[in-house]
C-alpha cells in the first residue's frame, strides 16, 4: 500500500467531515453520496474497510513524525500532537 502524504489525509478529513456535518444539517441524496464518496476515499487512502478503522488509521499515521519534520526537531520532541478526528 503506497502511504498517502499527510496533506492528502488532511484533505480526505476535512473532506469527510465536511460531508457529515452537511448530511446531518440537511440530508439528501447528494450529502449522503458526499459521505459514501469521503468514507470510500478515506478508506482506500489508509486500507481499509470501515470508517472508524479509516479514522483510528488516518489519527496513527499524521501522529507519526520522521526526523526531518519540523515538529520532532523542537523542544517538545517526545509529545506528539493531537490531530484526529473522531467518528460522530
Amino acid at each position: 500500500m503506497l502511504t498517502p502524504s499527510p496533506q492528502d489525509l488532511r484533505v480526505a478529513l476535512a473532506r469527510y467531515a465536511d460531508a457529515r456535518i452537511e448530511d446531518a444539517r440537511r440530508s439528501t441524496d447528494a450529502t449522503a453520496r458526499a459521505v459514501e464518496d469521503a468514507t470510500y476515499t478515506l478508506c482506500v487512502m489508509t486500507g481499509t474497510r470501515d470508517i472508524p478503522q479509516a479514522l483510528h488509521i488516518a489519527d496513527t499515521m499524521l501522529g507519526m513524525r520522521t526526523p526531518a519534520s519540523p515538529t520532532a526537531a523542537g523542544p517538545h520532541r517526545g509529545l506528539q500532537q493531537d490531530d484526529s478526528l473522531q467518528a460522530a
